[in-house]
């Protein structure tokens, strides 16, 4: 039988400004960086701008990695994408496309995940416009005529995700969608007697942005593909926080767009630290509701719960076992979980962790304090040693006679 398992898929992309270094004339890996960590605990991770040439083999352990190097005429390596995937998630994926540089498609399993359609991931990263390479061979042009291409071909069987480095300025006032849209999905995704939407029609940034061509290209293929950008609207990035830093200024150039019908199933969208000492660019996550089916098992039997008839005596007991507790290190636990949520302001791989961590203390001292005392009990029903079956006045002797006579036929 196959079993379902509730999880939140978490996915993050960086532009980690070359995945290698040089300290002390030695070249050393990235990904061997503490700072790298807080992206490399989610379940899919997207780095572009890796700079590696397509003989280099990355491994990070417990992941998978695709990679599409771009490829050049000079020693110089620039570009290039390399996308992690946890091993005990690799049967639902598949990658579909690599043939442009800079740019690829993945396809999440409809059936894996639980979602109601497949979910087409695209991590890329679209150099400056003014940067020799896209001088040089018009590669803006190409990139944006193979996204319309292929949102158009894969939204026919799925859900679009796109993540990466756009280059792209987009003020906050300039819309994603078209006015007049009666039923817009932003107003319809959740039910009347929500309160809280995950994402709001209107956008905010924390700098002010002018819309610069790359942004205009994305707000057309927005509005032509239905499409919504999830910085600086979304629960975890309210403020649309800066994702670049450098000496000319700060900007917002990193952006998470998806399908107007995914919606729903986006949980948060944040905008991770910046790391100076890894890249330029913050990195950007989002957190999806799935379901993950893992592997059919023959042999699964069905644990056997321990059931105790409850009775006044055991109120009691249990009453008494909770007042022993010391719950000082659970208050703790909850206070110290409550100012790391509010200093993230979003629920990462590591906040969850310690939620899943806490819930499971507590349900612990609560399992643990109502059979603490039954632990001679067996499963199935139990029945107290003195206690006496209680006759009805009219069940004499003779009833009992004809009741046994009556059993042996």
């Amino acid at each position: 039988m196959c079993i379902k398992v509730s999880k939140q898929l978490s996915i993050s992309s960086w532009n980690v400004n070359g995945l290698f270094k040089r300290i002390s004339g030695n070249r050393v890996c990235k990904l061997d960086d503490d700072n790298i960590c807080q992206i490399m605990t989610a379940d899919i991770v997207g780095l572009s701008e890796t700079h590696i040439p397509t003989n280099e083999i990355l491994n990070y352990d417990g992941y998978k990695c695709f990679v599409n190097c771009r490829s050049s005429d000079s020693n110089k390596v620039r570009g290039g994408l390399a996308t992690f995937f946890k091993k005990e998630i690799l049967s639902g994926v598949k990658l579909m496309d690599k043939t442009m540089d800079d740019i690829m498609w993945f396809k999440l399993d409809k059936t894996f995940f639980s979602f109601d359609r497949n979910v087409f991931l695209c991590f890329l990263y679209i150099p400056p416009s003014n940067s020799s390479y896209t001088l040089r061979t018009n590669f803006d042009k190409q990139i944006f005529e193979k996204l319309e291409a292929d949102i158009a071909k894969y939204s026919i069987s799925g859900d679009v995700i796109l993540m990466g480095d756009l280059n792209a300025h987009i003020n906050c006032k300039e819309l994603d969608f078209i006015t007049n849209e009666v039923d817009d999905s932003l107003d319809n995704f959740l039910p009347t007697n929500y309160v809280a939407d995950s994402v709001c029609k209107f956008r905010n940034t924390q700098v002010h942005q002018k819309t610069n061509n790359y942004g205009k290209l994305i707000l057309d293929l927005c509005t032509e593909s239905q499409l919504r950008i999830l910085n600086g609207r979304t629960l975890g990035d309210s403020k649309g926080k800066i994702t670049f830093y450098n000496h000319n200024g700060v900007s917002i150039d990193d952006y998470c767009l998806c399908s107007s019908e995914f919606l729903p199933n986006i949980v948060n969208f944040s905008v991770g630290q910046f790391e100076p000492t890894i890249s330029d660019h913050c990195p950007i996550s989002i957190t999806i509701h799935s379901q993950l089916v893992n592997k059919p098992c023959d042999n699964y039997v069905k644990p056997t719960l321990r059931r105790v008839k409850w009775t006044t005596k055991r109120e009691e007991i249990f009453k008494s076992n909770m007042l022993k507790v010391n719950f000082g290190t659970i208050n703790s636990d909850v206070d110290n979980l409550t100012q790391k949520i509010e200093a993230n302001n979003t629920c990462n791989s590591n906040v969850t962790q310690s939620v899943n961590d806490t819930v499971s203390s507590i349900s612990s001292i609560l399992y643990n304090a109502a059979f603490l005392s039954n632990t001679n009990k067996t499963p199935g029903k139990t029945r107290e040693v003195n206690e006496e079956k209680i006759k009805k006045p009219y069940y004499d002797n003779e009833c009992e006679s004809k009741y046994r006579s009556l059993k042996r036929v």
